[in-house]
């Protein structure tokens, strides 16, 4: 009896939620951790827009040049020759369209905006003469101020924003060779877990993707170079002022399906109709219809060919998706986005199908459950790293002497070791190791506060003035440049400043992790055998192998690091001095600095010595320094940078290279001197600490509600 009773209590608790219920819940609670887990990756693009785009764009131009590329790796070309040759083509074509536009377009922002203005208010008393009803006149009147709102900000926009797309631009250009390079071997890594029927068929869409985006941006391209030429011969046989700009504005709109050529076809109406009145209007309209289905029925189908296949109802919703999420850099992404999604969807849910298949709700997909249940676990570690993050800006005091005392006591090992191997006891070896390190670094941080702090206004001044030189050489076309270059010297006067303001705090810091990398080298190893001594014995042996390379790689980053930055400030001093350039000292001590930022700070350090040159030197001197320059970014980029970051923290350059601006929007300037050695830590730890977390798991209970297990997977049973 108490057995039937039993019975019919679970199936009464069961028949209380109904089967559509049931299976709602399995599929919505999946559908939201991936939702979830989707918007924390866009927050994260958001916060690293900077590394999110550049990434975007290299992967977009390698696309673009990629067939290239392998011709010539079929021709018998290394991979680094023919990256390499592709690479150079790349930037030279890309360079000078670049410059191009900016010197077409940009300079005549101000002058677009006033003719925009001005023919705008012309229509507004046209059509005010047409004595149209009172409320078509208010409401046409409010159209026309808006769009004339709407253009000055457009300007202003544009204006703002090329700095940081000159910055987005640079750093993709580097990510271009190494994506031409090694992109088939990043690809084939990522997929290595699979098994071969698996990895042949992602392999083959992202093939297929990668034709689709090269040949709609090859096509795209000369369509829309096609379009701005005729553009162009229209508006100069009208006589349409500013037809320059508006050229530039056409060739870029063209990678705006629909609504760029829309837009830009209406600018260019509006300059006309103000410029030179209806009828050049209508005459311009006539010879645009007749190119445009020209284009439509010859030219397009034969650039395009079978590349791109995307339905235009499909490309209208994307268009304003992407605006919506990432802005003009989301409307030009847009159209590629979607047509690698279409590539590669397919191959992705076979990729992710789990083999066997889990016991699921009807309505629940395999690969639908798998990526759910990856996703609301990444949540949660993506949690726990934020919040050891908080954690870090909560206790700075605490947790930066801590990080710098261990890359101190990693770089002064080799040295407590010769002292040992000398006679000397760890006590005193770390003793002397710390305490001659502490002398040198409390030196030359007291030495190098002190020069910048009496020279730094004096350093900021000469950098501007070498870069208004430089505009005034080139027409004034680098107003934007100068601006930009302004504002980060008195940035970099006002860090000097609160550096020394924060000199008290500055000096604890620096006392307690001297302080902290004694204990360490001194008991370090008594507390990482206590560690040892509490993991499994299967990964005993790989946890302490872990642990060894780690503690090699910061030390070794760090030396190899500072012999590199001290070469580099040593060779820019004495050329500095040869050439007779003024602040050779601070430039000095500024260039040792940022050299442990890799490649973004020898950049800046040659590009502030080379400003400080046009400044005040003659054309030979700036001519030696231009070349001096080159080449020193050159040697250190593509030979000295990789050569110390693949030997020492065993990392691809392209990682490096996206790891900088990444820490500086975490952490700023501390996280961009120490992102790289912190991912050289992971390089050689992350394969072990999956090893020690990959225990055994005990299925977890499910929860219980009045004594009965509810299973969220099992089917429910019929009402």
């Amino acid at each position: 009896m108490s057995q039937m009773g039993t019975g019919r209590d679970q199936r009464a608790s069961v028949s209380v939620v109904p089967g559509w219920l049931a299976n709602l819940a399995s599929l919505g609670w999946r559908l939201l951790a991936i939702a979830a887990f989707a918007a924390l990756l866009w927050v994260l693009a958001q916060v690293l827009w900077t590394v999110t785009a550049a990434v975007a764009v290299a992967i977009v131009v390698s696309a673009l040049f990629a067939p290239w590329t392998l011709a010539l790796r079929t021709r018998g070309r290394s991979p680094t020759a023919a990256a390499a040759i592709v690479w150079a083509g790349a930037i030279a074509v890309g360079a000078g369209v670049a410059l191009l536009l900016t010197l077409a377009f940009l300079p005549f922002v101000g002058d677009l905006v006033e003719r925009l203005s001005a023919a705008l208010g012309l229509l507004g008393q046209r059509l005010a003469d047409l004595n149209l009803p009172p409320f078509v006149i208010t409401l046409v009147g409010q159209l026309l101020d808006g769009l004339k709102g709407g253009a000055a900000d457009a300007a202003r926009g544009i204006v703002s924003s090329a700095v940081g797309t000159v910055t987005v631009l640079v750093l993709a250009s580097f990510l271009v060779f190494f994506f031409l390079r090694d992109g088939d071997r990043a690809w084939f890594w990522c997929f290595q877990a699979t098994d071969e029927e698996k990895r042949a068929r992602i392999t083959a869409a992202g093939e297929t993707a990668l034709v689709r985006v090269g040949g709609y941006l090859r096509g795209t391209t000369i369509l829309s170079g096609v379009i701005a030429l005729t553009d162009l011969v229209f508006m100069v046989a009208l006589g349409v002022p500013l037809a320059g700009p508006l050229t530039a504005l056409v060739f870029l709109s063209g990678y705006i399906p629909y609504f760029g050529g829309i837009v830009t076809t209406a600018l260019i109406v509006l300059v006309t109709f103000g410029a030179q009145g209806m009828v050049a209007v209508v005459i311009l309209l006539v010879m645009i219809a007749i190119r445009n289905a020209f284009l439509g029925y010859w030219i397009r189908p034969i650039v395009y060919g079978r590349t791109v296949s995307i339905h235009p109802a499909l490309v209208l919703l994307a268009l304003p998706a992407g605006f919506q999420l990432g802005g003009i850099v989301g409307l030009f992404a847009a159209v590629p986005v979607t047509a690698v999604v279409l590539a590669v969807a397919r191959a992705v849910v076979a990729v992710v199908e789990p083999d066997p298949k889990p016991p699921l709700p009807e309505l629940v997909p395999a690969w639908l459950d798998r990526m759910a249940q990856w996703s609301w676990r990444l949540l949660v570690g993506i949690a726990l790293g934020y919040l050891i993050v908080i954690a870090f800006g909560a206790v700075p005091m605490v947790l930066i002497p801590f990080v710098l005392s261990v890359i101190l006591a990693a770089t002064l090992e080799p040295v407590v070791a010769w002292l040992i191997a000398r006679g000397r006891s760890r006590a005193r070896a770390s003793a002397i190791a710390v305490g001659g390190g502490f002398t040198a670094i409390a030196a030359l941080l007291l030495l190098s506060v002190a020069i910048l702090a009496q020279q730094g206004a004096a350093l900021a001044s000469g950098i501007t003035d070498g870069a208004g030189g430089a505009s005034g050489a080139l027409g004034g076309n680098l107003g934007l440049l100068v601006e930009a270059i302004r504002r980060l010297s008195a940035g970099g006067v006002t860090t000097i400043a609160s550096i020394v303001s924060s000199a008290a705090s500055g000096a604890a810091i620096v006392v307690l992790s001297a302080l902290l990398a004694f204990y360490m080298l001194r008991d370090g190893s008594r507390l990482w055998g206590a560690v040892l001594a509490r993991t499994r014995p299967e990964v005993h042996d790989r946890v302490a192998e872990a642990g060894g390379e780690a503690f090699g790689v910061l030390g070794g980053y760090m030396f190899g690091t500072a012999v590199v930055s001290l070469v580099g400030a040593a060779s820019q001093l004495v050329i500095m001095i040869v050439l007779g350039v003024p602040l050779a000292v601070p430039i000095f001590v500024l260039s040792f600095f940022l050299c442990f930022i890799p490649y973004v700070g020898g950049f800046v350090s040659t590009g502030a010595a080379f400003l400080l040159t046009v400044a005040v030197g003659t054309t030979t001197d700036i001519a030696i320094m231009g070349v001096w320059t080159l080449a020193f970014n050159l040697v250190t980029g593509n030979i000295v940078g990789p050569l110390v970051y693949g030997k020492t923290v065993r990392l691809h350059p392209a990682i490096v290279l996206v790891a900088i601006p990444a820490g500086s929007a975490v952490a700023g300037i501390l996280g961009m001197f120490l992102v790289v050695p912190a991912l050289g830590v992971v390089a050689v730890t992350w394969r072990t600490v999956l090893a020690v977390m990959a225990v055994r798991q005990v299925p977890e209970q499910a929860p219980r509600s009045g004594g009965i297990a509810i299973a969220d997977d099992a089917k429910p049973s019929a009402p």
